[in-house]
């Protein structure tokens, strides 16, 4: 689906960046299958499909750094918190905006970076919260059912790069937040960012989505003609070095609304797709793929459902796109070191390939799929191991308590499965987060939960003052998220949007 969970919001409110597309889009759909979820429904039947693979005498080198960063992981070992200590996590303070953030807030040694739904851009101090600056550089289109940064940013080069869902680049000042260029970077009206973007090496990577799923339903006679792409902008001036288009005409479709994984030394850049919309459908969409990060020309690509095809006016398809981006990971298989690359599906599969040839290693099932339901964000990779929850056939027009989650953690190199919590917390569209031993998640209804790694056993938990729509993250002692009440949410009250920081209080 294309950007149906706001990053891994948004799409249906499956944002990424939530929030992190899918589930935005389908956050637009109309509740059919309602009747059929079943509130708090145990996994029972587990699937775990290992491919026999040749193993392959390599000597990987290990970078943290990189690892933490441009591998996607979710993941920190650096932080003081731990499971001696979360259950003292308290809110060190919350900065309030007038519209929804699933920007996630982007964290460095001068203060912390968001973006809000009305097209504003803020810098705060990370130990008060006080602004430092606002600047109001997008003109949202507030008709659309996500807008503005429902997306995230990143940081690099000296420089702070937003992208819009009205589709507009810009690069800031991270000391004042002068614009210091701008770029557009499609050509279609009714397309943009809701992923999350990646810096590196001089190049800003770009997800290309569209608002055009919901607009089948909002428009009466609209014929989708969105043709999903990656854009990777020279971040030195916004010149477009090169752009992956996935899809060509009279096809559609096969939006990129999550996030990236990079690894420098393959020289590959890796990122999953969303439904077509309407026509037959192609091969690249409800896809892992990988393209060479200089150039974007495709190295493999593995679609793992076929015949995806989906609008909210006409609903075909399961709408099983991926609505979380790529982890990359070393496990051991077969006795030899491997790359992998994993990711989440909406199906509530998680399918894991070896990162430089795409050959499926294995999948197993993490939960029910649906247009709301399965896996709606990135999973965290530490120790070994994959951490990571999925909604049991949730719709999102139902309060997020009567549909749980179910969380896993699963033996990185098999897929096996270590411990299993069901009818954990309330549902939700954004990635965890893992803290040396503690795996953080957070809900819709602003529950903010922390379980062991080692063991599943709920270590804390906590009620944050709004629904928690961007990623977690962790920065030292301190965990960041943004929270906010888009429309589509009519099960909540119309309560505050902001970015809040919560601090383990020694």
């Amino acid at each position: 689906m294309d950007a149906s969970t706001l990053k891994v919001l948004i799409r249906n409110l499956s944002f990424p960046a939530l929030l992190s597309a899918g589930f935005l889009a389908s956050c637009n759909t109309t509740a059919t299958q309602a009747d059929t979820v079943a509130a708090d429904a145990e996994v029972v039947a587990v699937e775990t499909a290992t491919a026999a693979v040749e193993p392959v005498a390599a000597v990987i080198e290990r970078n943290p750094d990189v690892e933490e960063t441009l591998w996607n992981q979710h993941a920190t070992m650096k932080s003081p918190i731990n499971s001696g200590n979360v259950a003292n996590m308290q809110m060190n303070w919350k900065y309030a905006t007038p519209t929804p953030v699933s920007h996630t807030p982007l964290v460095d040694a001068t203060g912390i970076y968001f973006g809000d739904w009305g097209g504003s851009v803020y810098k705060v101090d990370a130990g008060t919260g006080n602004l430092i600056w606002k600047k109001e550089i997008e003109k949202p289109k507030t008709m659309w059912p996500w807008h503005g940064f429902a997306g995230t940013g990143t940081l690099g080069d000296g420089k702070l790069f937003e992208a819009s869902v009205e589709g507009t680049a810009f690069a800031l000042n991270p000391a004042t937040g002068e614009v210091l260029w701008k770029t557009r970077f499609t050509d279609d009206t009714e397309a943009g960012n809701l992923s999350t973007l990646l810096y590196h090496d001089g190049l800003v990577y770009i997800g290309v989505s569209s608002v055009e799923e919901p607009m089948t339903d909002m428009k009466k006679g609209f014929i989708p003609d969105f043709q999903g792409k990656v854009v990777a902008l020279r971040a030195s001036d916004g010149t477009v070095a090169w752009e992956s288009v996935l899809v060509e005409p009279p096809h559609n479709g096969c939006a990129v609304w999550s996030s990236f994984a990079l690894d420098p030394d393959l020289n590959m850049l890796y990122f999953t797709t969303g439904n077509n919309y309407t026509g037959e459908a192609t091969d690249m969409s409800d896809a892992i793929i990988a393209v060479d990060a200089r150039t974007g020309e495709v190295r493999w690509h593995n679609q793992v459902t076929q015949h995806d095809v989906w609008t909210k006016a006409d609903q075909k398809g399961p709408d099983y796109d991926f609505a979380g981006g790529p982890q990359l990971y070393v496990a051991e298989v077969n006795g030899q070191p491997r790359k992998l690359v994993g990711a989440g599906q909406k199906s509530g599969i998680f399918h894991s390939f070896d990162a430089q040839t795409g050959e499926r290693i294995w999948h197993t099932n993490i939960g029910y799929g649906g247009i709301d339901g399965g896996m709606h964000g990135e999973a965290s990779v530490g120790d070994g191991s994959v951490l990571i929850w999925s909604n049991n056939s949730y719709v999102h027009t139902m309060p997020p308590d009567k549909v749980k989650i179910s969380v896993k953690k699963l033996n990185a190199a098999t897929g096996e499965h270590q411990w299993v919590i069901n009818h954990a917390q309330p549902a939700a569209i954004v990635p965890g987060y893992l803290a040396n031993d503690v795996y953080f998640i957070g809900s819709l209804d602003g529950t903010l939960q922390a379980y062991g790694a080692k063991d599943g056993k709920q270590l804390m938990s906590l009620m944050a003052p709004a629904p928690i729509i961007s990623w977690l993250w962790v920065e030292g002692n301190n965990l960041y998220f943004g929270g906010g009440v888009p429309g589509m949410f009519k099960w909540a009250d119309k309560g505050e949007n902001g970015v809040y920081a919560y601090s383990v209080k020694q």
